[in-house]
Protein backbone atom coordinates (compact mmCIF):
# COMPACT_ATOMS: atom_id res chain seq x y z
CA UNK A 1 0.00 0.00 0.00
CA UNK A 2 1.33 3.40 -0.90
CA UNK A 3 -0.30 6.31 0.90
CA UNK A 4 0.43 9.88 -0.12
CA UNK A 5 -0.27 12.70 2.33
CA UNK A 6 -1.60 16.01 1.10
CA UNK A 7 1.09 18.62 0.61
CA UNK A 8 -0.04 21.40 2.90
CA UNK A 9 1.45 23.58 5.60
CA UNK A 10 -0.24 21.52 8.31
CA UNK A 11 -0.53 17.92 7.10
CA UNK A 12 -3.65 16.16 8.28
CA UNK A 13 -4.45 12.55 9.06
CA UNK A 14 -5.56 10.58 6.02
CA UNK A 15 -8.36 8.01 6.23
CA UNK A 16 -9.84 6.01 3.37
CA UNK A 17 -12.72 3.60 3.95
CA UNK A 18 -13.93 0.61 1.91
CA UNK A 19 -10.63 0.35 0.02
CA UNK A 20 -9.63 -3.16 1.11
CA UNK A 21 -12.82 -4.80 -0.14
CA UNK A 22 -12.90 -2.78 -3.38
CA UNK A 23 -9.23 -2.93 -4.38
CA UNK A 24 -7.96 -6.24 -5.85
CA UNK A 25 -4.42 -5.54 -4.63
CA UNK A 26 -5.79 -5.38 -1.07
CA UNK A 27 -8.80 -7.71 -1.09
CA UNK A 28 -6.49 -10.72 -1.15
CA UNK A 29 -5.99 -10.04 2.57
CA UNK A 30 -9.53 -11.36 3.02
CA UNK A 31 -9.54 -13.89 0.19
CA UNK A 32 -6.36 -15.61 1.37
CA UNK A 33 -8.25 -16.89 4.37
CA UNK A 34 -5.92 -16.88 7.34
CA UNK A 35 -7.25 -13.62 8.79
CA UNK A 36 -10.80 -14.92 8.54
CA UNK A 37 -9.73 -18.17 10.22
CA UNK A 38 -8.56 -16.09 13.18
CA UNK A 39 -11.80 -14.12 13.28
CA UNK A 40 -13.81 -17.35 13.20
CA UNK A 41 -11.86 -18.62 16.21
CA UNK A 42 -12.50 -15.39 18.12
CA UNK A 43 -15.99 -14.33 17.06
CA UNK A 44 -17.58 -17.54 15.85
CA UNK A 45 -18.54 -18.78 12.38
CA UNK A 46 -21.40 -16.28 12.04
CA UNK A 47 -19.18 -13.19 12.31
CA UNK A 48 -19.99 -10.11 10.25
CA UNK A 49 -17.93 -7.55 8.34
CA UNK A 50 -17.86 -4.01 9.78
CA UNK A 51 -15.61 -2.24 7.29
CA UNK A 52 -12.02 -1.34 6.48
CA UNK A 53 -9.78 1.69 6.82
CA UNK A 54 -6.47 2.69 5.28
CA UNK A 55 -4.82 5.25 7.55
CA UNK A 56 -1.91 7.65 7.61
CA UNK A 57 -1.55 9.47 10.92
CA UNK A 58 0.31 12.75 11.28
CA UNK A 59 -0.15 13.38 15.01
CA UNK A 60 2.45 12.51 17.62
CA UNK A 61 0.11 10.92 20.12
CA UNK A 62 -3.36 9.49 20.53
CA UNK A 63 -4.31 9.54 24.23
CA UNK A 64 -5.78 6.52 25.99
CA UNK A 65 -9.21 5.62 24.63
CA UNK A 66 -11.53 2.74 23.83
CA UNK A 67 -13.00 2.60 20.32
CA UNK A 68 -16.24 1.27 21.80
CA UNK A 69 -17.03 2.37 25.35
CA UNK A 70 -19.65 1.23 27.86
CA UNK A 71 -20.72 -1.79 29.90
CA UNK A 72 -23.13 -2.93 27.21
CA UNK A 73 -20.38 -2.63 24.60
CA UNK A 74 -18.15 -5.03 26.54
CA UNK A 75 -20.83 -7.71 26.14
CA UNK A 76 -20.81 -7.56 22.32
CA UNK A 77 -17.58 -8.87 20.80
CA UNK A 78 -16.00 -6.79 18.06
CA UNK A 79 -12.52 -7.44 16.74
CA UNK A 80 -10.20 -4.95 15.06
CA UNK A 81 -7.37 -6.32 12.93
CA UNK A 82 -4.44 -3.93 12.53
CA UNK A 83 -1.89 -4.46 9.76
CA UNK A 84 1.18 -2.30 10.27
CA UNK A 85 3.13 -0.86 7.33
CA UNK A 86 5.85 0.91 9.33
CA UNK A 87 8.15 -0.10 12.13
CA UNK A 88 7.00 1.09 15.54
CA UNK A 89 8.80 0.86 18.86
CA UNK A 90 8.10 1.80 22.47
CA UNK A 91 9.68 5.22 21.92
CA UNK A 92 8.53 5.52 18.31
CA UNK A 93 4.77 5.38 17.95
CA UNK A 94 3.90 1.81 18.89
CA UNK A 95 0.45 0.88 20.13
CA UNK A 96 0.10 0.62 23.90
CA UNK A 97 -2.69 -1.39 25.51
CA UNK A 98 -4.11 -1.86 29.01
CA UNK A 99 -4.65 -5.63 29.34
CA UNK A 100 -8.05 -6.56 30.72
CA UNK A 101 -9.54 -3.13 30.09
CA UNK A 102 -12.00 -4.61 27.59
CA UNK A 103 -13.95 -5.99 30.57
CA UNK A 104 -15.80 -4.40 33.45
CA UNK A 105 -15.24 -3.09 36.04
CA UNK A 106 -11.81 -2.02 34.72
CA UNK A 107 -13.28 -0.84 31.40
CA UNK A 108 -15.79 1.66 32.80
CA UNK A 109 -13.49 2.76 35.64
CA UNK A 110 -11.39 4.48 32.98
CA UNK A 111 -14.29 6.60 31.72
CA UNK A 112 -12.72 9.94 32.80
CA UNK A 113 -9.97 9.37 30.21
CA UNK A 114 -12.55 9.87 27.47
CA UNK A 115 -12.08 13.61 27.99
CA UNK A 116 -8.90 13.20 25.89
CA UNK A 117 -7.37 16.48 27.10
CA UNK A 118 -3.68 16.82 27.89
CA UNK A 119 -3.96 16.54 31.67
CA UNK A 120 -6.73 13.98 32.07
CA UNK A 121 -4.44 11.01 32.79
CA UNK A 122 -2.60 12.88 35.52
CA UNK A 123 -5.85 14.05 37.11
CA UNK A 124 -7.36 10.57 36.95
CA UNK A 125 -4.40 8.24 37.49
CA UNK A 126 -1.71 10.47 38.96
CA UNK A 127 0.72 10.12 36.05
CA UNK A 128 0.92 11.48 32.53
CA UNK A 129 -0.61 9.49 29.69
CA UNK A 130 2.72 8.16 28.48
CA UNK A 131 3.64 7.06 32.02
CA UNK A 132 0.52 4.92 32.50
CA UNK A 133 1.70 1.29 32.91
CA UNK A 134 0.69 -0.72 29.87
CA UNK A 135 1.96 -3.20 27.33
CA UNK A 136 3.96 -1.95 24.34
CA UNK A 137 2.94 -3.69 21.12
CA UNK A 138 5.94 -3.06 18.90
CA UNK A 139 5.58 -3.90 15.22
CA UNK A 140 7.56 -4.38 12.04
CA UNK A 141 6.02 -3.90 8.59
CA UNK A 142 3.52 -6.66 7.85
CA UNK A 143 2.77 -7.51 11.47
CA UNK A 144 -0.89 -8.24 12.21
CA UNK A 145 -2.61 -7.54 15.53
CA UNK A 146 -6.06 -8.71 16.62
CA UNK A 147 -7.64 -6.81 19.50
CA UNK A 148 -11.00 -6.24 21.12
CA UNK A 149 -12.68 -2.98 20.12
CA UNK A 150 -13.46 -2.18 23.76
CA UNK A 151 -9.82 -2.49 24.85
CA UNK A 152 -8.27 0.76 26.09
CA UNK A 153 -5.24 1.72 24.03
CA UNK A 154 -3.14 4.71 23.01
CA UNK A 155 -0.12 5.89 21.04
CA UNK A 156 2.69 8.16 22.25
CA UNK A 157 5.90 9.40 20.62
CA UNK A 158 4.34 8.92 17.20
CA UNK A 159 5.76 10.13 13.92
CA UNK A 160 4.27 11.76 10.82
CA UNK A 161 3.25 9.26 8.17
CA UNK A 162 2.56 6.26 10.44
CA UNK A 163 0.59 3.88 8.19
CA UNK A 164 -1.73 1.00 8.99
CA UNK A 165 -4.71 -0.88 7.64
CA UNK A 166 -7.64 -1.66 9.93
CA UNK A 167 -10.18 -4.42 9.29
CA UNK A 168 -13.26 -4.53 11.53
CA UNK A 169 -15.44 -7.51 12.41
CA UNK A 170 -18.10 -8.44 14.98
CA UNK A 171 -19.75 -11.53 16.32
CA UNK A 172 -23.19 -12.12 14.83
CA UNK A 173 -25.53 -9.60 16.52
CA UNK A 174 -28.17 -11.37 18.58
CA UNK A 175 -29.82 -8.49 20.43
CA UNK A 176 -31.44 -5.21 19.36
CA UNK A 177 -28.76 -3.43 21.40
CA UNK A 178 -26.09 -5.00 19.19
CA UNK A 179 -27.77 -3.75 16.04
CA UNK A 180 -28.22 -0.29 17.56
CA UNK A 181 -24.55 -0.13 18.52
CA UNK A 182 -23.41 -1.18 15.05
CA UNK A 183 -25.64 1.46 13.53
CA UNK A 184 -24.46 4.19 15.90
CA UNK A 185 -20.75 3.61 15.51
CA UNK A 186 -20.80 3.06 11.74
CA UNK A 187 -23.37 5.66 10.81
CA UNK A 188 -25.39 2.83 9.31
CA UNK A 189 -22.74 1.80 6.79
CA UNK A 190 -22.40 -1.68 8.30
CA UNK A 191 -25.88 -2.40 6.97
CA UNK A 192 -25.02 -1.13 3.49
CA UNK A 193 -22.19 -3.47 2.51
CA UNK A 194 -20.33 -2.70 -0.68
CA UNK A 195 -21.39 -4.67 -3.78
CA UNK A 196 -17.81 -5.91 -4.05
CA UNK A 197 -18.54 -8.16 -1.06
CA UNK A 198 -22.24 -8.79 -1.66
CA UNK A 199 -21.40 -10.15 -5.13
CA UNK A 200 -17.98 -11.64 -4.38
CA UNK A 201 -17.16 -14.98 -5.95
CA UNK A 202 -15.98 -16.36 -2.59
CA UNK A 203 -18.95 -17.58 -0.51
CA UNK A 204 -17.01 -16.94 2.67
CA UNK A 205 -16.73 -13.23 1.88
CA UNK A 206 -20.34 -13.04 0.80
CA UNK A 207 -21.32 -14.73 4.05
CA UNK A 208 -19.76 -11.92 6.11
CA UNK A 209 -22.35 -9.46 4.78
CA UNK A 210 -25.27 -11.76 4.04
CA UNK A 211 -28.46 -10.50 5.67
CA UNK A 212 -27.03 -7.22 6.98
CA UNK A 213 -29.36 -5.00 4.96
CA UNK A 214 -32.38 -6.96 6.19
CA UNK A 215 -31.10 -6.84 9.75
CA UNK A 216 -31.16 -3.03 9.77
CA UNK A 217 -34.65 -2.96 8.30
CA UNK A 218 -35.97 -5.23 11.04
Amino acid sequence: VTAVCDERDEPQDQNLVDKVETTPDLCWLLEEGRLLDGITDLAGPGFIWCGSECNVTMHGSHPWHADRFGSSETEFLRVKVMIYLDETRADHGCLRVLPGSHRDPYHTALEPLLAQDAGVAERTLGVSGEQVPGVFVEATPGDVLFFNHTLWHGVFHGFPGRRFIALKFAEHPSLPAHVESLDRYSGGTVFRPHPALVEHRDPRLRGMVDGLAEMAAS
